[in-house]
């Protein structure tokens, strides 16, 4: 039984520490990590990671 449980908390880990996806940046076109930034330009939206967000934010957009 402890066998067991300690299979299941090591899957239950790793499930954790894989939950994080990727996506690929719509401003930059690279993959990156993470949950990304929603960003919503001329009707068009789309997922963006900090950088360009940050970079955006200061066009004002």
């Amino acid at each position: 039984m402890k066998k067991f449980l300690s299979i299941v908390c090591v899957i239950m880990a790793m499930l954790a520490l894989t939950a994080c996806g990727k996506f690929t940046c719509d401003g930059c076109g690279e993959e990156k990590s993470g949950s990304g930034k929603k960003i919503t330009i001329m009707g068009e939206t789309g997922t963006v990671c900090d950088d360009c967000y940050d970079m955006l934010k200061q066009l004002g957009y």
